[in-house]
This record gives structure tokens, C-alpha cells and sequence, in this order.
């Protein structure tokens, strides 16, 4: 399996998903995706949405990267969520790129690293900078969305419950989370891994859910997701905007 995602991540590393088409565009494309029959995007008061031009997201996380080079995807125009706290931000990207041999591939790999408790970089957020409103939830590094969990929390005056259910042990078939049991994600197979929440609150300005998970396919594999409420499908309450996907097998 994991010599079948390895192939796959020499492809893609980060996969980036407009608010409108919620189609997979590459790198290259993505400054010129147009919309077609899509999904309107939703009116947030503090940014102005073109019309004509979808919102495109792409995401990193501190990481060693092996698939990805975060140098020509990452720059001054980005921000970041951080955790000062209890207390969740939006400000400026503060970051370092270094280059660090990596023994597992017998090579340098770039290492991104955040200035502060860095949860996830992107390149534009139709929020303000500053503090952001989050959800009462206790979120940790050992806090995991285990199949049979539920993980319950208030958002905005709204009681949430983001479930998790799979079949297995170990290697876990249709694990799926469902969020007020509403499915938003559904991976046929995850080996030796748990999926984990990162974060839970506004950040697309609208005043509704969105999350950052982290959906790992194996136990040596990155994949983060972030999802909007903005680029949610009509009559859903959340939609996928971007995912980084990257490996640290050895």
C-alpha cells in the first residue's frame, strides 16, 4: 500500500479545490480556473467575492516535506491559524524553510517550520486578522477521532457531533466521519492510523462551522484537510477546500 501511495504523491502533494466546481485543479491551473455550473460562493461580510473567479485554497502544515517543495508554493501573501493559548488567530504567514538530510530517502528534504504554534498555512482566508471564533472543544495532540468516538461541542448557540464509525481493527474499512450526521468524509481504507480534529470555529467570516482535520490514509502518511462552510454543496452544512498530502515512511 504504501509504495501505491508513494506513486501517488509523486503526482500531487497538494490538492486544491475551488469553493465553486469542487474539482481538483493542478498547480499550474489554478490561477486560471474559470467557473462552470458550480456552486455559488456564499456572501461573507468582511471580503468582497468575485463573481467571475472562484476561490481557490491551498494549504501546508510544519512539516518535512518529500512531494512537496513548500518554496515555490509559499509566500508573503499567505497566513496562517495559530494556537497562542487557549486562543485561535489568523495573522500574517511567519515561517523558515531549511533544508535537513533526511536518512529515510539518502537526501536533503526542505523542513517548514511556523514561528509560532502553527496549525495550518494558507494562501488567503476571507477572514479578518486577529483572534477567530472557535468552538468549545478540548483539542490535543493525543486527542483522536477514533472509529466509535464521538467528539461533542457547542459552535455559534449550535450543538455539534462529529462522529466516527469504521469496520476493522488496525486496518479500518469505510472509516467515515459524519458531523450531525452528515457525512463529510469517507475513506475506503486507513491503515494503522486515527483520524484527529485540529481545529473547529469560523474561519471564512461567515459565522458558521468549519474544521481542519487531519485524515491520514496509513500510520506514515500527512494528510490535512480543511473544510469550509463557504464551499460547502447546496442544502450541506461543510465542503472540502484544499488537502496536503505528503509521507515520512521509512
Amino acid at each position: 500500500m504504501r509504495l501505491k501511495y508513494a506513486f501517488f504523491l509523486s503526482f500531487f502533494c497538494v490538492i486544491i479545490l475551488s469553493c465553486t466546481d469542487k474539482k481538483p485543479v493542478s498547480q499550474a491551473q489554478a490561477a486560471s480556473v474559470q467557473q462552470e455550473d458550480g456552486v455559488p460562493v456564499k456572501k461573507v461580510d468582511s471580503v468582497k467575492v468575485a463573481k467571475t473567479q472562484p476561490l481557490t485554497y491551498k494549504i501546508l502544515v510544519p512539516f518535512a516535506y518529500r512531494f512537496c517543495n513548500p518554496d515555490t508554493l509559499i509566500n508573503k501573501n499567505w497566513v496562517e491559524l495559530y494556537k497562542d493559548g487557549k486562543d485561535y488567530y489568523v495573522g500574517k504567514a511567519r515561517y523558515s524553510i531549511q533544508k535537513k538530510e533526511d536518512a529515510c530517502v539518502g537526501g536533503m528534504t526542505p523542513h517548514l517550520s511556523g514561528k509560532r504554534n502553527t496549525i495550518l498555512f494558507v494562501n488567503q482566508l476571507p477572514v479578518n486578522l486577529g483572534k477567530v471564533k472557535a468552538a468549545d472543544v478540548e483539542i490535543s495532540d493525543t486527542t483522536f477521532l477514533a472509529p466509535g468516538t464521538t467528539s461533542s461541542f457547542t459552535f455559534a448557540g449550535k450543538h455539534y457531533k462529529l462522529e466516527a464509525k469504521a469496520q476493522g481493527e488496525d486496518v479500518y474499512k469505510n472509516y467515515t466521519l459524519l458531523l450531525n450526521g452528515e457525512r463529510i468524509c469517507r475513506e475506503a481504507e486507513v491503515d494503522g492510523a486515527y483520524f484527529r480534529l485540529l481545529f473547529a470555529g469560523d474561519l471564512d467570516g461567515d459565522g458558521k462551522l468549519d474544521l481542519v482535520l487531519s485524515l491520514p490514509l496509513h500510520y506514515e502518511n500527512l494528510r490535512v484537510v480543511l473544510f469550509l462552510s463557504s464551499c460547502a454543496p447546496p442544502g450541506l452544512q461543510i465542503g472540502k477546500a484544499a488537502e496536503i498530502v505528503d509521507d515520512f515512511s521509512c
